[in-house]
């Protein structure tokens, strides 16, 4: 029993330990992409939306999936990447309209990707949502990479609402010729793991974020060697 007391105490600590990490990793991820931004690159990389374009949950903001996206672009084109990241942990819609689409038009870049509506769902009224996001894709540049909401996996009271915004958003990009639909809830549901979360089992770590990059990266590719 002492045993089994001490491994369940052990656990939890390093559980804790695992979440103030993931706490602190919030204002640190964000320090090192405003750094990032002020390296000069041959092609500029834009990355638009809430904690997971940060990369909350990865191991280092380099390795949640904006950072593989742009090591992908670096790789086939052989140029150096300037990653642009102004997404924020937390950000809604509504967050994303005030804050990060007024700065787009200043950013001349070659690659946009956005995921958005996600801290959405927890209060999801569809026709807001519908409304909202309508707003939000007005505000893309052409060429823009959008994507439907991940699988809820972890949420499961969410992930019907998920799926529902998903159909919305599917519906709404396909108005919007130029901007590019990435199906990042088929991605996540055929590839999903109980090794694919970070310590709030929310977020995803280092395993899932690669599934991120693979789904825009299959609709990004293609359109590399233009640049």
């Amino acid at each position: 029993m002492q045993l089994i007391a001490l491994v369940v105490v052990t656990l939890v600590v390093v559980e804790l330990l695992a979440l103030a990490w993931l706490a602190r990793s919030v204002g640190q991820y964000k320090t090192y992409w405003i750094d990032k931004a002020k390296q000069p690159g041959e092609i500029t990389y834009l990355a638009l939306g809430d904690s997971a374009a940060q990369g909350i949950g990865a191991s280092s903001p380099e390795r949640g999936y904006v950072g593989l996206i742009a090591k992908r672009i670096q790789a086939q084109t052989n140029k150096t990447v300037r990653i642009v990241n102004i997404s924020k942990t937390g950000a809604k819609m509504d967050d994303y309209l005030r804050e990060q689409a007024p700065r787009i038009k200043d950013i001349h870049a070659d690659f946009v990707t956005i995921e958005i509506g996600a801290n959405d769902i927890a209060s999801f009224d569809p026709d807001a949502f519908r409304t909202n996001f309508k707003q939000v894709l007005r505000s893309l540049p052409d060429g823009a990479f959008v994507s439907n909401m991940p699988l809820f996996n972890s949420r499961p009271s969410r992930t019907k609402n998920a799926k529902q915004a998903s159909i919305i958003v599917a519906e709404e990009v396909r108005a919007f010729p130029k901007l590019h639909f990435v199906d990042l809830q088929k991605q996540t549901a055929e590839h999903q793991s109980i090794f694919g979360f970070a310590p709030d089992l929310f977020h995803p770590n280092n395993i899932s974020y690669k599934n991120w990059a693979d789904a825009f990266w299959l609709q990004i590719q293609p359109h590399v060697d233009d640049k």
